[in-house]
């Protein structure tokens, strides 16, 4: 029997909570989080950054609704979410049938992202707190997942050693971001080291204020070397 938590307000930093529906996968979700910057500037024991995990991004949500349209693909895989944040991702693959790995570098984010899986049901993700400088895990997944995580240029070296080893043969990169420069030039810079870049985008109502919607990139990346692979066999079955 899985542990019954505690919610945010009695075991997390004292911010302003909110809990945020989100439709998703025929259903409705229910996000605690915090919901805008400007309410972190009340925590000022730690740097901004470190808490953006308790922020519900709409590159989490965008990527959440490729998951629902891919669900196909998902069920029965191995996933690794990185930088999980709130967890909304990794809460619906793992609904999608998906068995979920989800990671962060603050406590605090994976004990929000544990909360949010106790009040929407979902059980059974696995949960590892893990730097990306300092990363050891070497499991392997069919998907490795990430909701605005390319901000940062210095930790992109980091991330693509990650991709290298612990993505599957044959696996795929999904990655949302809401167009940010630093994305682009990632997905460029992986092309060049072999990897085989599709880019979508969806629209997604704005969470964090300003616009309507955002426009959240879609990046899916394959090794180019698998994808070559895939469609020589399925070329040979069609002769």
């Amino acid at each position: 029997m899985s542990e019954t938590l505690l919610p945010p307000e009695q075991r997390l930093p004292a911010l302003p909570w909110v809990t945020i529906p989100v439709w998703l996968a025929d259903r409705l979700w229910s996000i605690t989080c915090v919901q805008s910057r400007r309410e972190l500037a009340g925590d000022t024991v730690r740097s901004e950054r470190d808490l953006y995990g308790f922020l519900l991004w709409e590159a989490a949500i965008g990527l959440a609704e490729e998951l629902v349209q891919r669900r196909a693909q998902i069920a029965g895989t191995q996933v690794l979410e990185l930088g999980a944040g709130v967890g909304l991702p990794g809460l619906v693959a793992q609904s999608l049938g998906a068995r979920m790995h989800q990671t962060d570098y603050q406590p605090d984010a994976l004990a929000l992202a544990q909360w949010n899986a106790q009040q929407n049901d979902i059980v059974g993700i696995e949960t590892l707190l893990a730097d990306w400088r300092t990363w050891h895990h070497r499991e392997r997944y069919d998907f490795i997942l990430g909701a605005d995580i390319l901000y940062e240029e210095a930790l992109h070296f980091y991330l693509e050693a990650i991709f290298h080893r612990n993505l599957a043969p044959g696996g795929a990169l999904l990655l949302a971001d809401p167009g940010r420069p630093q994305a682009l030039d990632f997905a460029v810079q992986l092309e060049a080291h072999g990897w085989h870049i599709e880019l979508t985008t969806r629209s997604v109502p704005a969470v964090q204020g300003g616009a309507e919607n955002v426009e959240v990139s879609i990046l899916t990346a394959r090794l180019a070397r698998f994808t070559t692979l895939a469609s020589s066999k399925k070329g040979a079955q069609l002769e």
